[in-house]
């Protein structure tokens, strides 16, 4: 039997964007509902179904990482989402990301790649004087597919 995976060793990157302090990830699904209504009648009065797959929908991939003095998060989400009069550049600025998850010994066991992302929501920190916690930056990743290659 393979080794189980625990839910706090793991790691996410995207092109250019690395040497995050990541806290959680959430959102790597996909999912194909079926179409499964009745399609017609037949012969004699009976209702015809037939559940045939549609298209894939994706959830949004969101990540919650350890606010630092670096912005690069925040400045991927700026130019992917400008809408001041200047032409958002979101195109451009998709990358290929991954979720790594890690063994006990610290190799990776387990990877999911995630298509084309870019952010498309950006929540800053909560701070509170009398709180004690570390400050936490989030991004919702929009993205064209998830796929498990490891």
């Amino acid at each position: 039997m393979a080794e189980f995976l625990t839910s706090c060793k793991f790691y996410f990157e995207a092109d250019g964007i690395t040497e995050k302090v990541i806290k959680e990830i959430s959102g790597l699904g996909v999912e194909s509902t079926p179409a499964q209504e009745v399609h017609g009648s037949s012969k004699m009065g009976r209702a015809t179904r037939q559940a045939t797959p549609t298209v894939a929908q994706f959830t949004n991939v969101t990540i919650k990482v350890i606010a630092t003095s670096d912005k690069d998060l925040y400045d991927w989400y700026e130019k992917c989402n400008k809408n001041m009069g200047e032409a958002s550049q979101w195109t451009a600025n998709r990358k290929a990301g991954s979720v790594t998850a890690y063994n006990q010994a610290g190799t990776a066991v387990a990877r999911w790649e995630i298509l084309n992302c870019y952010p498309c929501k950006y929540t800053g920190p909560t701070f509170t004087a009398s709180g004690g916690d570390m400050a936490n930056e989030t991004i919702d990743l929009v993205h064209e597919g998830i796929k498990r290659i490891q």
